[in-house]
């Protein structure tokens, strides 16, 4: 399995940001997060996804299952004691987060170094 360079992932979450902070342009979408079970709220977790950083990159970008055409980028990054598994995907310029939840892995988290 290939993994992004460091530079492509911090690319991606710039530009993420860039456009979760825009009015309208970030949300949750319905699938699979669960972040309140690793005891966070909704602003918690966005500021949670604000910080992620190249370290916590997973895998990516890899199509998404559904098939639409867009691609997926996945993080582990510890909190409280726990690990959170992050997939976020940028469609239609909206980002989404299409899962946040606790997750035992399998991470390969290439980058780690916490």
């Amino acid at each position: 399995m290939s993994h992004a360079s460091k530079e492509d992932v911090n690319e991606f979450l710039k530009e993420f940001r860039r456009r979760m902070t825009q009015p309208e342009k970030f949300i949750f979408v319905n699938r699979k997060y669960d972040f309140t079970s690793i005891g966070l709220t909704l602003e918690q977790a966005t500021y949670e996804i604000l910080t992620l950083k190249y370290v916590h990159y997973d895998r990516g970008p890899s199509p998404d299952h559904r098939g639409d055409g867009t691609e997926v980028w996945e993080f582990g990054k510890p909190i409280d004691g726990d690990t959170a598994y992050i997939k976020l995907k940028i469609e239609d310029e909206i980002c989404k987060c299409i899962s946040f939840k606790s997750s035992t892995g399998p991470f390969t988290l290439p980058y780690r170094n916490w």
